[in-house]
């Protein structure tokens, strides 16, 4: 079975990109140099890989232009991909092994079981540039914290995290993750 948060934070992110105004696809998000488009891009582009995984097809060796990617209408283009994804995530995919960036070596499920921070921080990028508001799910957010504090410290390492930016004692779960991963949750 697909774990039932990675459903979920996969629910969220399509309700925001669902909710994107047409004309702020352009607007620029927190991730610096990006705009909305780029985000619905790259997290598109993140179920490509998680379909190929499934799938057992090799990985591409660059990342793909994410503009590109979420093509001239980014929802239709994330639907088409989500369920294509989802196709593929039988049970067998799921017990598959894959070799992760750090050198770990997990099954497609656990790596599953935490993708939501990737989804989630997201999520409220595409929010931010595109003028919602956004309350992630606190059960999602909780969970993701958890694995973000041991993970985040080896993705900041590699330059794939941006630098932590401080919170107020008694933040809240969800200005603690989205500050942990360099985005300030009082912009």
């Amino acid at each position: 079975m697909v774990p039932e948060r990675f459903v979920r934070a996969l629910d969220g992110f399509e309700a925001v990109l669902a909710a994107v105004p047409s004309d702020r696809w352009l607007s620029p998000s927190p991730c610096e140099g990006w705009a909305a488009v780029d985000v619905a891009g790259h997290v598109t582009a993140g179920l490509l890989v998680i379909e190929m995984r499934a799938a057992g097809r090799p990985l591409p060796q660059d990342d793909p232009d994410w503009r590109e990617v979420a093509g001239a209408d980014p929802v239709a283009s994330w639907r088409t991909v989500r369920a294509r994804t989802m196709a593929e995530l039988s049970p067998e995919a799921l017990d598959r092994t894959i070799p992760l960036a750090f050198g770990d070596v997990v099954t497609l499920r656990e790596w599953l079981e935490g993708y939501s921070p990737e989804l989630l921080v997201h999520t409220w990028d595409l929010a931010r540039a595109t003028g919602q508001q956004v309350e992630l799910d606190a059960d999602l957010v909780r969970s993701a914290l958890e694995t973000s504090e041991r993970l985040a410290p080896r993705g900041r390492a590699v330059g794939k995290v941006g630098p932590e930016v401080g919170v107020a004692d008694g933040a809240g779960d969800q200005a603690r993750l989205l500050a942990l991963f360099g985005r300030d949750p009082a912009a």
